[in-house]
Order: structure tokens, then sequence, then C-alpha cells
């Protein structure tokens, strides 16, 4: 059992604190859900899990609904779906101080994470504050989910896999210049700069799209054009594949 906590020094550890684990999903289909993720969500007392509003429903929570014993007690977290950095912040805060809370007690809380809990995933956040002992419970990350609804390999060979999100805009323009297998995770953010990039790289006919993975409106878009990618929800992924015939 290790911390990852960061920015609270381990003299200052609060005793007989809970364990908080970070447990991740997959990308939101139940049968991705890990065994061990399973037998953490039904030996700890307290299921913590994101939602985007007050009363909503969670695509994490939704994930293991089906596992759960019932016995566990539910700890929404409201994580708002915003850019606005100071609503993201206060957001964070707020959730690290309800599992401090829920933990001080001696409980274990489980934080349900969409994907891996340490990879772009909010998990982060409330592990780097929480003063106690984390363990972290990998899960299918959506890149990997996609790959399989694709049924394409993302990379082979020494050819580089690189992932950017939409508002990476210099990472982007890299990978294109390196040739190399793209995942662009939150597309949704892509700036009108990006699309530029992405145009006159020419990549429309080499790139995949893959959208609601894990649900029951998961489908695969293999037709894209610089609207389409504009338009593309949340939870999508956009991979651009190498172009072939030369090198990274």
């Amino acid at each position: 059992m290790r911390s990852l906590g960061k920015t609270i020094p381990m003299n200052k550890m609060i005793k007989d604190m809970g364990t908080l684990y970070g447990v991740g999903v997959g990308p939101g289909e139940p049968g991705l859900v890990t065994l061990k993720a399973v037998e953490i969500i039904n030996k700890v007392p307290v299921v913590a899990f994101p939602v985007n509003k007050p009363g909503a429903g969670s695509r994490a929570f939704d994930a293991v609904a089906s596992h759960l014993s019932g016995s566990a007690r539910l700890l929404p977290l409201l994580m708002p779906m915003t850019r606005d950095p100071q609503i993201l912040k206060e957001a964070h805060e707020a959730a690290v101080e309800a599992v401090i809370a829920t933990a001080s007690t001696g409980d274990d809380v489980a934080c349900l994470a969409l994907g891996d809990p340490l990879f772009y995933s909010t998990f982060g956040y409330i592990a780097e504050s929480f003063p106690g002992p984390v363990e972290v419970v990998g899960g299918v990350s959506a890149i990997s989910a996609m790959a399989a609804a694709l049924g394409q390999p993302l990379a082979d060979g020494d050819t580089p896999l690189v992932v950017v999100t939409g508002k990476a805009h210099d990472a982007l323009a890299s990978a294109l210049a390196m040739n190399a297998s793209i995942v662009i995770i939150k597309p949704r953010s892509l700036s009108m700069e990006s699309l530029d990039l992405l145009d006159q790289a020419g990549v429309w006919d080499r790139a995949w799209a893959a959208i609601e993975l894990g649900g029951t409106e998961e489908r695969v878009i293999s037709e894209l054009d610089r609207e389409t990618a504009a338009a593309l929800p949340y939870f999508a992924i956009l991979w651009i594949q190498p172009s072939p015939g030369s090198g990274p």
C-alpha cells in the first residue's frame, strides 16, 4: 500500500484514515470492468463517482451498477463538464473535501474513474491531496476500447503512438510531422487552428472516430471530414493513421 499524496507531507497524514482506491471501470461497458475492480467495490463501504450536475446519472457508476452488492454507501462527486478553470478548481477541492471527510472516519472509499484512474482522469487531483493511503486499480482505457471497436492496430513495428488532447495544437503539429499514429482525446475542444492543420495535412482519408464507447449508442465513423470532426461529442476519440509508405 502506498500514498500518492504529493501536496501533503507524510508526517501530516491523518491517523487511521481509510484507504482511497482509484478504480478504473473501463470506457462504460460493464463487461470491461476488471475482476479486481469488482473485488474492491464489493469490499469497501463507500463508492464515490463523478456526476456533472446534482442528481445527474453517472457513466462510471452505470458501468459497475450490475456488479455492486448493494450494501455500499454512494458518494456522488460533482465534476461539471466545463472549461472554466476556476469552476474546475472549486469542484476538485470540494470532491477532495468530501472524500477526506468520509475516509477520516476510517472507512475505505473506492473512487470510480472511467477508463484508467491515472490516465487523463480527475482522480489524480483527489489522490494528490488525499492525506492517507492510496491504491490504484488500473482499467481498460478508452483508447484500447477504440482500437477493438475499429478492429485496427493503433501502431506496429517502430511507428510512434502519440496521444494528444484537442487543445494541444503544438503537440498535434509535432505528431503530424513525425508521421505518428495519433489519438486525439477530447476532440470536441479542437481549435480552428488545429482543424486547419488537419486539413493541410490531408488526414481525413485516414481518420476514424469512435463515439460513446461501451454505451448503447456506441458507433464508429470511418468517413470523416472537417465538419464531422468539429461536431464530435464529448465522449469521442479521433484517430489519425500514419501516412502509408513513409516512415516516422
